[in-house]
Parts: structure tokens; C-alpha cells; sequence
């Protein structure tokens, strides 16, 4: 992706293949999902090869713009958003409010319909496909009782003192089951998907002495085991560690052990008995409330989806809608000011075949897009291909 990898490349950041063997990113993603990308997926590292974190990317932008004069309000809410008839934008944060010429809002779809006097001026055909949300599982992509959706989208992460899958099994890189998305149940009430690759490890020397954090589970299956340890609904962050923790963190070692026993066995291994000392999970609600997970349009013309064929106009019940205008006019809610522009990933709409995950480069495009539709020139950055293919012939009509 172009988006965000030419970003992260004029920032100036280090980056490592996800997998070390660097596979295209197709075969990264197991059966039926697929992916419309070859290069393989990179993330920024640290001076030691350490995964650096998303948040890297963030305040390497945010260093950017206040190097260029712009400012950073941190806790500034914007509680609503008034289209003014002299063309400007009244943007309120409370009790305050600034006016502007032009804003992008960078807002999931909670958020955007919480906005009182926006939602109002926004047509009413738009905001029914606004307050869309649709996962269809047709039983030829999602085969019964092999996914079930949940009230998140939750990520949790294991420290281990003795990296076993470094240091017993030899397993550095791939995903338990082979699509941990749809994660394995476990007796304990806590399912289990594993990422072997994607926390970090430390080791004395390569697959001896390690210890480090296993990804155990990612995913919007059912579960409530990894979302209760979320504080509140606008605190995705959870830790689980010291005291009081003992029996949850043996809980989870048990559910690991059972989902891993295959393994051990295979190649006659006895399976570890010290739990890990700590978990930290995200938690992104998916009931929009609080700090929310991507919320998108996904339907099925598969009549094997329950219910039947679900196009896009029968998802969201507006009449005619496609997948251009979903796109259109969420990317300009008020048609008759381009000034006011949505991009975020929350605002996708596909068939769910053809799902390939939530990437930065959703909300990326769109805000390409609406630049490129007000005048704005392709940045000398961005690969021009990319730009080409993916703004400009994915753009709606230039209004400047």
C-alpha cells in the first residue's frame, strides 16, 4: 500500500517485514480471505528490529505539522459542526467554537451521527446509509458455527518469562489455528487465536532464552473473557498484572494449552506450566458506543448468505443505493459544501467476499480524494501510479 507506506517512507522511519521471510502479502491471508496486495507487509521497528508501534507513524505527523506551524489541541471534543450561509464552518468544542473555511473530520460513524446540527443538515437518504452497518456470513465464505460476531473487536497480548514458541516449538513465524481470526474455542470459555510473529521478543541468542509478548487472540469473535478487563467504553486499554491476577492469567494459560496441545504433541513435548505475568488487550467496541471498532457496510450477493442475496440497496434499505454513491456522499455529507469532508475507515462499503481488513489507507484515500476534488495536486511523495488508479480514478467530480 502506497498508502501508508509512502507516508511512513517521507517520515523517514525504519521498517521490517511482518513475516521474516518476507512473503507477498496475498499468502499472508489465510482461506477465504484474500488480499489485493503482493508487497510484502512491513511495520516500523525500533533501532534494535523491535516493533515500534502504530502509534510511531502518528506522532512522526504530528511532529511534521507542528513543524509546519499548524497546532495540536489534545481533549478538544467536537460536539457539533454548523454549515454557515457565508460558506464558513462553525467547528464547537463545548463551550467554544472556532470558525474555518475547510475541515476534514476524521470521525467513525458514531462520532459523525452524534454531531446534532450536521446530522440534521445532512440529506436524509445520506444518513440512512450513515447509520448502515451490515456483516453478512453467506455459509459458502463463513461455514456454520466457524465465526461468530461479538460486541468488539478485541486484541490481547500474553508476556510470557519463557517465549516456549521461540524456545520449545520452534515457531516464529504463521498464525494457530491457520485463520486466527476465527479463533479455536476452548474449554475455559476463551478463545484462542495466535499470531506467533507479532509481539516482541527478546533473546540471549536466536531461539534460546527468549521471552516476550504472544499475540492469543484477535479477533471480532464472541467473547467476553478479553473485554471485561476494558475499564470503560473510552478506554480501549486493558492490563491484567500483579496482584489480584493470579487466577485469570492461569485461566488464560490453560486456554492456550488446550488450543496448542496439538503441537506439543506432535513433537512430543511436555507443555509448559507457568502462566504468563501479564495481558494487555484492546478492546474496540463494535455496538457504537465509547471508543469504537471499524463499523462497515460488508453484504452478500450470495444466496447462501441467511436471509438470502443482500445487496448493498437491501443492507441498508436505500432504494438504488451502489457502492459509488455510498462512497460519494459520505466523503461530502453536505453536498452543497465540498469544504466539509469525512474520511474514515468506518466509511466502506463492499461485498464481504472481498474483505481484506481495516487498513489506514481507507481513510487515507478518502481524504486523497476530497483534496483531489477540490484542486489539490498529488503530493510529490505519492507514487503517482498509486494516485492515478486510486484517487483520481476513484474520484468524484472536481468542483475548483
Amino acid at each position: 500500500m502506497h498508502l501508508p507506506g509512502d507516508v511512513i517512507n517521507l517520515l523517514g522511519f525504519k521498517t521490517a517485514c511482518y513475516e521474516p521471510s518476507c512473503p507477498p502479502a496475498s499468502k499472508e491471508f489465510p482461506p477465504p480471505f484474500t488480499f489485493k496486495y503482493t508487497a510484502p507487509l512491513r511495520r516500523i521497528v525500533d533501532e534494535e528490529g523491535m516493533p515500534a508501534g502504530y502509534v510511531t507513524a502518528i506522532r512522526g505527523m504530528v511532529d511534521r505539522i507542528l513543524a509546519s506551524g499548524g497546532q495540536l489541541f489534545i481533549d478538544a471534543n467536537l460536539t457539533d459542526l454548523q454549515a454557515l450561509h457565508s460558506g464558513e464552518v462553525r467547528l464547537k468544542f463545548g463551550s467554544q467554537s472556532v470558525l474555518t473555511k475547510m475541515v476534514l473530520l476524521n470521525l467513525p460513524r458514531a462520532s459523525f451521527l452524534g454531531l446534532p446540527s450536521l446530522r440534521a443538515a445532512t440529506p436524509s437518504r445520506t444518513v440512512q446509509m450513515a447509520e448502515c452497518v451490515k456483516f453478512d456470513t453467506p455459509t459458502k465464505f463463513f461455514p456454520p458455527g466457524s465465526f461468530s460476531l461479538g460486541k468488539s473487536l478485541a486484541k490481547a497480548y500474553a508476556f510470557y518469562k519463557d517465549a516456549w514458541w521461540h524456545n520449545h516449538l520452534n515457531l516464529t513465524v504463521g498464525q494457530w489455528p491457520a485463520n486466527a481470526f476465527e479463533p479455536v474455542n476452548t474449554s475455559e470459555g476463551i478463545p484462542i487465536g495466535i499470531h506467533w510473529n507479532d509481539g516482541p521478543v527478546r533473546c540471549h541468542a536466536p531461539l534460546q532464552g527468549c521471552r516476550g509478548f504472544l499475540e492469543v487472540f484477535y479477533s471480532a469473535a464472541n467473547e467476553d473473557f478479553f473485554e471485561d478487563l476494558r475499564p470503560n467504553d473510552l478506554e480501549p486499554l486493558g492490563i491484567l498484572q500483579g496482584e489480584g491476577s493470579a487466577a485469570k492469567l492461569k485461566r488464560l494459560h490453560a486456554a492456550v494449552m488446550e488450543a496448542t496441545k496439538p503441537l506439543f504433541e506432535n513433537r512430543s513435548i511436555s507443555q509448559p506450566e507457568e502462566p504468563p505475568t501479564m495481558l494487555v488487550v484492546g478492546i474496540w467496541d463494535r455496538t457504537g458506543h465509547g471508543y469504537t471498532a471499524p463499523t462497515k457496510v460488508y453484504y452478500s450477493l450470495d444466496s447462501s448468505t441467511p436471509g438470502g442475496a443482500d445487496p448493498l440497496e437491501k443492507a441498508c434499505g436505500v432504494s438504488g443505493l451502489t457502492d459509488k454513491e455510498y462512497r460519494d456522499s459520505l466523503l461530502f455529507p453536505l453536498p452543497e459544501l465540498k469544504q466539509v469532508v469525512l474520511a474514515n475507515n468506518d466509511w466502506s462499503a463492499m461485498p464481504v467476499e472481498k474483505m481484506f481488513g481495516d487498513w489506514a489507507e481507507e481513510s487515507l484515500l478518502q481524504a486523497e480524494r476530497a483534496l483531489h476534488a477540490n484542486g489539490v495536486p498529488r503530493p510529490s511523495w505519492l507514487d503517482e501510479d498509486y494516485y492515478n488508479l486510486k484517487v483520481v480514478g476513484e474520484a468524484v467530480v472536481t468542483f475548483v
